[in-house]
């Protein structure tokens, strides 16, 4: 005969920490909604009986066709313990289905434990052939306990938490029991055993705290970034994507790396995010198999049958920078960098939606100083056009006009004129080579830009980061994308000098030469930079990932 199992429910009609809370709405439905859903998706349990004094509780669980258990009034007391009560239910469902071979009590107070745990849980239990299963999730801290009326150590030696002997907090998401030790007494026969489970699953609800925990966490998203860095791409995309994944911290979060290079996916595991690679052709399999209920693309351009999938698949997609047929398509696009003066419904175009690095936030903007002291020479993890070596060609007599301390140069991964930039330095006299330092791949870029007093760079993100740290900035093009970037142009703290062209480096000497002799202009400058809200575009761009994701979820 297959094993016939029994779900009690016990569930009453007041508590002391949160009062009435079975009826609760928590995340809009009743706190006892979960625990009945749970137990009528598992594959293991044959019946389900709740058992309650409370009319209310008594009249909402009847739409659900579970047993139904009037709770006998001496069993109503605020003082009754659990093993009564599930000794009552299960004599009273043995009346009324026949026998059972184990029983599984279920509180309402655990909602977010899945079927699927459930069932391996009960799975366990049998396979074990123990009395009792515990659920319980891990408790090993530095605990301590009252010893006549004194605190004291409840620990053999003061370690670190991985070195102490492990301990485990019970929880109500399960207790399954053999019916003859729930006739004789408590439930707990002597053969136990215990079942960890994660830190939400075993989650109870005993005070409005637990409460809000519990909320938030059943708001808790699956989420699948796509995102690619290499060498002609670059990493900026990358750098986003881990912003807003921090940013998102707690939330289940897949990165999908496109065609990235290993130093760029060991960037990922360095930050903790689950990684999984793929080729172009391979991004709607990775999907379909993580499942998620929210698709972020920085992938640049998308195509429309590219977006039209990722939706099939059931997901809330948003678009990053993307020009493509697909931001039609996409639920949500993010376009920082190209403004448009006529933005569709679901687009949020300028400056306002930037994702300022994380590091950025607690670097504090470069003080102004008079006469000025260092240049950032700065253009990129590519540099397509080499714009670096044209700019130091003209650093002699830059620097004839105004003496500066320091040229910082940095240059990127992605960088490819190693030799074109050894032959400019070495062509620089000695007197402006000595004070030119070359650094590749900064991992903090708000320190070096704090530093500078101007910083010459391409027309993308870099302007940005620049302008958050109050940094005077001379931007040019590198290809026709960036000349969509119109921040550059409406803002007075950018001297924009166009598309990269023959005549660029004339017009960064003179440009240069403009701003650094000028301390009324580059005070000016600076002011409109750190006029512009830059440091909010994060919270922005994230509240509304969230707020359009639930709009969308409960119009569904």
């Amino acid at each position: 005969m297959s094993e016939r199992i029994l779900a009690v429910i016990p569930a009453r009609g007041d508590s002391k920490g949160v009062r009435r809370k079975n009826l609760r709405l928590l995340n809009g439905r009743p706190l006892l909604y979960y625990v009945l859903h749970t137990a009528l998706n598992s594959r293991r349990i044959t019946d389900i009986v709740l058992t309650s004094e409370d009319e209310d509780i008594l009249a909402y669980a009847a739409q659900f066709g579970i047993l139904l258990r009037r709770r006998p009034p001496a069993l109503a007391e605020d003082d009754v313990p659990l093993a009564p009560v599930v000794r009552d239910a299960l004599a009273w469902a043995t009346e009324q289905r026949g026998p059972y071979s184990a029983v599984v009590r279920l509180q309402p107070t655990c909602p977010l434990l899945r079927s699927e745990t459930l069932d391996r849980a009960i799975d366990t239990f049998l396979a074990q052939g123990v009395d009792t299963l515990l659920a319980a999730t891990d408790a090993t801290h530095l605990m301590w306990r009252e010893q006549d009326g004194q605190p004291v150590p409840d620990y053999p030696a003061r370690v670190n938490r991985q070195q102490l002997p492990r301990r485990y907090r019970e929880s109500g998401a399960f207790f399954i029991t053999r019916p003859e030790w729930v006739q004789a007494g408590d439930g707990i026969g002597p053969r136990i055993s215990i079942m960890e489970l994660p830190e939400d699953e075993g989650l109870d609800i005993d005070t409005p705290t637990d409460w809000l925990v519990a909320e938030a966490l059943m708001r808790k998203l699956r989420i699948a970034i796509v995102t690619a860095a290499n060498a002609s791409l670059g990493m900026g995309h990358l750098y986003r994507m881990l912003t807003i994944a921090d940013a998102l911290l707690g939330h289940d979060i897949t990165f999908v790396a496109v065609d990235t290079d290993a130093r760029h996916l060991a960037l990922i595991q360095e930050h903790g995010y689950t990684l999984v690679e793929a080729t172009s052709g391979e991004i709607l399999d990775r999907l379909a198999a993580l499942q998620p209920s929210l698709i972020i693309n920085d992938i640049l351009d998308t195509s429309t049958d590219y977006v039209r999938r990722q939706r099939q698949l059931g997901a809330f997609v948003v678009n990053f920078e993307d020009l493509g047929g697909g931001a039609d398509e996409a639920h949500l696009v993010f376009n920082a960098l190209y403004e448009n003066s006529h933005p569709k419904e679901t687009h949020r175009f300028g400056h306002a939606y930037f994702c300022l690095p994380g590091h950025f936030t607690y670097v504090p903007p470069a003080e102004f100083r008079d006469p000025p002291q260092v240049l950032l020479i700065a253009f990129g993890g590519v540099d397509q056009n080499n714009l670096t070596c044209q700019v130091l060609g003209v650093l002699p007599r830059v620097l004839d006009e105004v003496p500066l301390a320091r040229v910082d140069v940095v240059v990127g991964p992605g960088y490819a004129h190693d030799a074109e930039l050894a032959q400019a330095l070495a062509g620089l006299p000695r007197a402006v080579a000595e004070r030119v330092q070359v650094q590749r791949s900064v991992r903090n870029m708000a320190k070096v830009m704090r530093q500078a007093d101007v910083a010459v760079t391409s027309n993308g993100r870099t302007v940005y980061e620049l302008a958050a740290m109050g940094v005077p900035t001379i931007s040019i093009s590198q290809n026709d994308r960036e000349t969509l970037h119109l921040f550059s142009r409406y803002n007075k703290g950018v001297r924009y000098l166009g598309m990269a062209s023959p005549r660029t480096p004339e017009m960064a000497q003179a440009a240069l030469v403009g701003i650094l002799t000028q301390p009324d202009l580059r005070r000016a400058m600076r002011e409109a930079l750190l006029e512009t809200d830059l440091r909010g575009g994060l919270n922005r761009v994230v509240g509304e990932i969230q707020s359009e994701y639930w709009r969308w979820k409960n119009a569904r």
